[in-house]
């Protein structure tokens, strides 16, 4: 698979032999690099629109709550330990096996909740799920960073982080509606998606994939310099899933209980990500760290207005607000990573930033839950906002300290 170079003026150089697929092969390569991410997504909204009905299914279990938000958290959870070893299985392994095994289990595992009823059993199901999709992601993204680089780069980033968003808006809003008139298990039937997709793969990738590439001059800091990007990507996605994990429970307390209504929230987010992360190129060419100044700015005023509300129109008003930010921040350090380390290196570090990502994910209902106890879910809301607020100030101050200064953030 050829592979190509776009320096600081856009201009492709190739580094190997011409690429010499059919066009229609590229075209379906370029549409498996793009869409891939919305397998990952089915891995939260199958479930977010069903959180209450799960909660109620469970209820004798202990919190009520909190066993619903670790049906959710335990998908995030696999793929931040899977994410420690996947980078490092996807580099060794071959990535045309590590894709096609990954698409086949997330699979199997996303339609197992069709049928399971015992609670410890659909934790495994669900952690296994994580395991798999994000072993998908890592090898997808390892293949993108070898097609693209510079400029070019950025903008795939970003469109597949608004495609990913799209995903997430229809998945959402078509589960919320499966949950109100079929159940709470009726959305698992959405994982033949990555059933089709592992067949097209088959058909796109009929020969090994190469990943390797010519390592540019800011391709230099090794995986493990890369700590403060793992770092804030933890932070942020403990933020970032604050719509999807503990907003069902906020509309509950102003008495909006339907499946439907509850599906919309995460929805208008994400669909707003769509917007945000289609300009992300044109904004991170632009503003470059300031980026996720910005990024944090937006979603903590936008969780501070979702805390203070009293109606469900508010909270879309404000939910506007917070998606604006949210689009942008895993394209920033999706793009950050893969600019900093070389091409050998990209599997791992992309597995590390999984594994911060989706660790997050699985923090959030445990970060939240002395808070929801002590201040309430509405106060909850506003102490991440401002902690993100708070945040922002403080990487502003970086920003200003270490200007012209080739850092990792």
């Amino acid at each position: 698979m050829a592979a190509l170079i776009v320096p600081a003026d856009d201009t492709e150089i190739e580094d190997r032999e011409p690429d010499t697929r059919p066009a229609w092969r590229r075209w379906l390569v370029m549409f498996i690099l793009l869409t891939g991410g919305i397998k990952t997504t089915l891995a939260f909204t199958t479930v977010v629109p069903a959180l209450q009905k799960i909660a109620e299914h469970f209820g004798s279990q202990g919190d009520a709550i909190l066993g619903a938000q670790f049906v959710v958290t335990m998908a995030p959870a696999g793929m931040a330990v899977a994410g420690l070893f996947a980078g490092w299985i996807v580099a060794r392994w071959e990535l045309r096996k590590s894709l096609f095994v990954g698409l086949g289990l997330s699979a199997i595992t996303g339609l197992s909740q069709l049928f399971l009823d015992d609670f410890v059993v659909l934790l495994v199901s669900r952690f296994l799920l994580g395991a798999s999709v994000v072993t998908v992601d890592i090898a997808l993204t390892t293949i993108l960073a070898a097609e693209f680089a510079g400029k070019a780069r950025s903008r795939m980033v970003g469109f597949r982080q608004a495609i990913s968003s799209i995903g997430t808006v229809s998945t959402m809003l078509f589960a919320g509606w499966l949950v109100q008139n079929h159940g709470w298990r009726s959305p698992a039937w959405m994982f033949l998606v990555p059933a089709v997709m592992l067949l097209l793969c088959v058909i796109a990738f009929d020969k090994p994939i190469a990943a390797a590439r010519q390592m540019t001059s800011s391709e230099k800091f090794s995986v493990w310099q890369l700590w403060p990007i793992y770092l804030l990507s933890l932070l942020f996605s403990v933020a970032h899933t604050m719509p999807s994990f503990q907003m069902p429970f906020l509309l509950k307390e102003i008495g909006v209980t339907d499946a439907v209504l509850i599906s919309r929230v995460p929805a208008l987010s994400a669909f707003i990500s769509i917007m945000a992360a289609g300009a992300f190129a044109f904004v991170y060419g632009r503003a470059q760290r300031m980026t996720l100044v910005f990024a944090a700015t937006l979603m903590g005023l936008g969780f501070i207005g979702v805390g203070n509300a009293t109606t469900y129109t508010m909270i879309l008003v404000f939910i506007i607000i917070e998606g604006s930010g949210a689009g942008w921040n895993m394209p920033f350090f999706q793009n950050r990573l893969l600019d900093r380390v070389s091409p050998l290196q990209r599997s791992q570090a992309m597995g590390l930033l999984s594994s911060s990502l989706f660790l997050g994910h699985f923090l959030n209902p445990i970060v939240t839950a002395p808070l929801r106890h002590s201040l309430g879910i509405h106060g909850t809301f506003i102490a991440v906002g401002s902690f993100l607020v708070i945040g922002a100030i403080a990487m502003t101050l970086w920003i200003a300290a270490s200007r012209n200064r080739n850092t990792v953030i």
